[in-house]
């Protein structure tokens, strides 16, 4: 038996009898608490979800500890189902659901503009709703903000793979695939929201702790070890030991697929091959036993194994399982009255419900170097921001959107008079006459994503002169670019320090995918304090990066003097060097807009473009993007 597995035994085996409770059967089942690390590195106590620990961002999550998150919320509302839409509706626009989304109750969703809601959890059999239990409630937010999370942290693709899933691989792909991407979104909901990653960890032990049913004894090998594993990325703590003995073998072939992909896969695609490997495993496994019985010659074709269940049984028992996990989760409500949801729909409204992140909400950390980092929800100046597209030439900024919008393309093409492929139905006269090239191959091409992020300097020596004007028009022009390119996301922040105490780093949030912020934003850019730069510049890439896979550029737009609390002179400077290149390292091509630089860029920067007037910046951006375009967006062609 392979290391991992084995921990499970001992952390049965060495647990004490209060760890341990009799299953319905008389078997062990280990509690949640007394495993050890999962495949996937989660924990017990956290229900098996990725937590971020470093950062909270409500103060309840104390005051509620051992109880609901909603009995604090609820306060004994008139209307527990109206103020639970309100706060559902708060909820979704500070994980930045898209204004332009819809929402439905029912289970069966394809249409990527809409997000599930879940409300048929709320209700008993005869059609009451339960608001009055709180750990319902918790589980209901916790299940609406998943599907939630899924909407807003997947590009549109992804979301619309999330859905459909596979038309091709098949129903057990299906189910295996759903999770392991849910669990993928998690993670990225923990590094966001870590939050309301507390009411997904209720609704994961709602559903599939305290309301689990496991799969009959009586089912075949396959369906039982397809439950197994399904339980095993979900939610691993109602392992028997029995189970973990009896397949041991299938298990291990698991273990081997998850430690050669590092666990959880990070995009779509690899959660899909993921899971059809895993598939795979179930398809063909039969017990040694079963194996040596088989008469000669068993087994044909589309079987399961040489004596297992046929693939098409093995996919209609996965497909019952989604169906289970739909009524009793995150989309439950097929049946849900249109009426009533339409009430619900429109408390959501923002008009209904004043509450939403604070502009001064902050969130607090450490910078690598163990300096105090803070980050800061920017607030808007409309009446600047519109002075300052004045002063940009903003007919460059749609030359520049078309420079990369012409090479970001999706699209699809055919290859005729192939030998083999799919007939093509305008080769019937050639087929009859036999000859061969009568066959096409379909083929598509796709780009990838770019990111692009730009931090700006709004220390206090940008105040001499116009420099922190240029550098705020410098931003407004870039995020006039990409902030309506369908292909890039946008990222922009502002930097000072020594604000929050000694030693900090000042971090501002003008523009974040999947954050809720004035429009305007930027027209608060402003000249501050100091500047500890090379712990701005490694921060920002590293939050852009937990916030998005794709490569990409980060704009520094900087006087190029780093001075700060005990940071200065020479080794600031080589300290920002270092850090620009661990940003690079993390896929960024970091670019200084040097303005009246006070230190030559060449100092801390491999690239750079330099500006002495806002009027020359657009041209001098074209010219550079122009070179790099090709390296920035590349395509993959599939045959």
């Amino acid at each position: 038996m392979s290391e991992e597995l084995s921990r499970y035994h001992r952390g049965a085996a060495m647990s004490s009898s209060t760890d341990i409770v009799k299953s319905s059967g008389g078997s062990k089942r280990i509690k949640p608490g007394t495993m050890m690390k999962d495949f996937f590195g989660r924990r017990a106590e956290e229900s098996f979800t990725y937590k971020d620990n470093k950062n909270k961002f409500f103060d309840w999550e104390d005051e509620t500890t051992g109880s609901s998150y909603s009995s604090y919320f609820m306060r004994r509302e008139k209307n527990p189902l109206a103020n639970a839409a309100k706060m559902l509706g708060s909820m979704f626009r500070v994980i930045g659901v898209d204004k332009s989304m819809t929402y439905t109750s029912k289970a069966d969703l394809t249409d990527t503009n809409t997000v599930r809601v879940p409300i048929g959890m709320l209700k008993t059999e005869s059609g009451e709703y339960k608001t009055e239990d709180a750990n319902v409630l918790d589980a209901f937010y916790g299940a609406s903000i998943q599907n939630a999370a899924l909407a807003a942290y997947q590009t549109k693709a992804e979301y619309k793979k999330t859905l459909q899933k596979s038309k091709d691989a098949g129903k057990l792909h299906d189910l295996f695939f759903s999770i392991l991407n849910t669990e993928r979104v998690d993670k990225k909901l923990s590094e966001r929201l870590p939050g309301y990653l507390k009411f997904v960890q209720k609704f994961k032990d709602y559903t599939f702790d305290e309301h689990y049913e496991p799969v009959g004894e009586d089912a075949s090998d396959q369906v039982r070890l397809m439950d197994l594993i399904a339980r095993m990325m979900r939610y691993p703590a109602n392992l028997e030991e029995s189970e973990l003995e009896e397949f041991k073998e299938p298990l291990q072939a698991v273990e081997r697929l998850l430690k050669k992909h590092g666990g959880i896969p990070n995009s779509t695609d690899a959660c899909s091959g993921m899971a059809q490997s895993l598939s795979n495993i179930v398809y063909k496994y039969v017990k040694k036993d079963e194996e040596e019985e088989k008469p000669e010659g068993g087994g044909g074709e589309g079987d399961g194994g040489p004596s297992g269940m046929d693939k098409d049984d093995v996919d209609e028992a996965a497909s019952s399982m989604m169906k289970s996990m739909m009524k009793g989760g995150a989309g439950a409500g097929s049946d849900e009255d249109d009426a009533a949801f339409k009430e619900f729909e429109e408390d959501m409204e923002e008009k209904n419900h004043p509450s939403r992140m604070p502009e001064d909400f902050t969130e607090t950390g450490k910078a690598e170097g163990g300096e105090k980092l803070v980050w800061k929800n920017a607030s808007g100046d409309r009446a600047q921001y519109m002075h300052d597209l004045t002063r940009i030439d903003s007919t460059k900024a749609s030359v520049l959107r078309t420079l990369f919008e012409r090479k970001n393309k999706d699209y699809q093409f055919a290859i005729k008079s192939m030998r083999s492929g799919r007939f093509d139905t305008n080769k019937i006269a050639e087929a009859v006459q036999r000859v061969p090239n009568i066959y096409e191959r379909m083929g598509s091409v796709t780009t990838n994503k770019i990111c692009v992020g730009v931090l700006i300097d709004e220390s206090g020596s940008m105040y001499g002169g116009d420099k922190i004007q240029k550098a705020r028009q410098a931003a407004v022009f870039i995020n006039e670019v990409f902030g309506k390119m369908s292909g890039a996301e946008l990222f922009i922040y502002g930097h000072t320090a020594d604000q929050s105490g000694n030693r900090s780093v000042d971090m501002r949030v003008y523009r974040e995918p999947g954050t809720r912020l004035d429009k305007y934003a930027l027209g608060d850019v402003e000249a501050r304090s100091n500047n500890r730069d090379g712990a701005a510049i490694y921060e920002t890439a590293k939050r852009i990066r937990k916030r998005t896979e794709n490569q990409g550029l980060l704009f520094v737009i900087s006087d190029g003097q780093p001075a700060a609390s005990d940071y200065g002179g020479r080794e600031a400077i080589e300290d920002t060097k270092q850090k620009v290149l661990k940003a690079q390292a993390l896929g960024f091509q970091v670019i200084q807009i040097a303005i009246e630089e006070s230190v030559p860029s060449e100092k801390m920067f491999q690239y750079y473009i330099k500006m002495t007037d806002i009027k020359n910046l657009p041209r001098d951006m074209i010219s550079y993007m122009s070179r790099k375009v090709d390296k920035l967006i590349r395509q993959t062609v599939t045959v």
